[in-house]
């Protein structure tokens, strides 16, 4: 049995719904769902947002057809790998 203290369940809850309101713009305004590779980096960490897209929870969507081009990332999926990513921390102590 996975036993929550009331800080760790209040948190998961605001990062639900945070996730909530970026899947809503995600389907209602996409361009303002994207995040450039640097903009990822900065808000999730260059590592954990690596590991992610080698696992497959995200996905990189390139800007042109050309292999230069921007690498660029829902904030969405993003957010949702974090909250996953927190949540097995948390069930898994």
């Amino acid at each position: 049995m996975v036993y929550l203290e009331l800080y760790e369940l209040k948190n998961l809850c605001m990062g639900m719904a945070e996730l909530g309101a970026a899947n809503y713009v995600k389907n209602t305004a996409p361009v303002k769902d994207v995040l450039s590779q640097r903009e990822a980096y900065m808000c999730f960490g260059e590592t954990r947002v690596k590991r992610w897209l080698n696992s497959g929870l995200v996905t990189a969507q390139r800007a042109g057809a050309s292999r230069n081009s921007k690498r660029l990332y829902s904030r969405a999926e993003l957010m949702a790998a974090s909250n996953s990513e927190k949540l097995n921390l948390i069930i898994n102590k």
